[in-house]
């Protein structure tokens, strides 16, 4: 079972190999009024889903408090050191890590005390994992074809993540709130010109789990000529039917998927 935790929801997902559909996905209805912490707690008293036994418990967190670190400068000691220097007002934050074999990065991020201590009650041997994490190793693969520079756009609950590659290894990953595709030009071509990308050559692909990401894709045309759209059903078409593919974040679909 995978458990999809962001800022505003929750979603779950049961594979079952001997059944079909393989996958069950559901989203729980959270109250805004109530803590993720209480929220998670009701879903887990009243999910039928989530009364089965498991013989593996994923935990995706999809958060914008992370950050990345090279492998080779990696401590395992200094982790809640990093983050709290990034991130200094979450001290009520359990802190830990995920090492990137593909795109060469420690991804360290911030979960809730009290929503991972509800997870472990229940779930003691569940894994937790950064949705920032298995969408670098994920896309990292995927800017492997061709030899030019990628960009990834990811949009998802009004927010906006970079992922940029150079031959496979992260160079750049951030999330920015945003409220419109002004915005996210904005910030998808500072970070283009910082990186000293190339609007001929290099390359930017963008996802997006909200509404039809088109009007972005024609504006940023205009400045980047190799600019496309992913649809998760055409990424996932092997693993994943087209139905269960559309309803799902394209984040958790990576979790499902990159073999961590």
């Amino acid at each position: 079972m995978s458990i999809r935790i962001s800022t505003d929801g929750l979603a779950f997902c049961v594979y079952t190999p001997n059944s079909e559909p393989h996958y069950t996905y559901k989203r729980w209805q959270v109250k805004p009024i109530m803590s993720m912490a209480a929220n998670l707690k009701e879903a887990l008293t009243n999910e039928p889903i989530l009364h089965g036994l498991f013989q593996r418990v994923n935990v995706l967190i999809s958060t914008p408090q992370f950050t990345t670190l090279p492998v080779m400068a990696f401590q395992r000691d200094k982790i809640e050191d990093v983050f709290q220097f990034v991130f200094p007002k979450t001290q009520n934050y359990h802190v830990t890590y995920n090492l990137l074999r593909r795109s060469g990065v420690a991804i360290i991020f911030g979960i809730d005390r009290h929503v991972r201590q509800l997870i472990l009650d229940d779930y003691p041997r569940a894994r937790f994992y950064a949705a920032a994490s298995t969408l670098s190793e994920f896309l990292s693969e995927k800017s492997l074809i061709g030899s030019h520079r990628k960009m990834y756009v990811y949009l998802h609950e009004g927010e906006m993540t970079l992922y940029c590659f150079n031959k496979g290894l992260i160079t750049f990953a951030n999330t920015y709130s945003v409220k419109g595709v002004n915005d996210c030009q904005y910030y998808i071509l500072n970070v283009w010109q910082q990186l000293h990308y190339d609007q001929l050559d290099d390359t930017l692909a963008i996802i997006s789990d909200e509404a039809d990401a088109s009007p972005l894709a024609d504006k940023i045309l205009y400045f980047i000529k190799d600019t496309k759209l992913i649809q998760a059903s055409e990424d996932f078409r092997d693993t994943l039917t087209a139905n269960e593919s559309n309803n799902m974040p394209y984040d958790l679909q990576t979790l499902l998927v990159c073999g961590f």
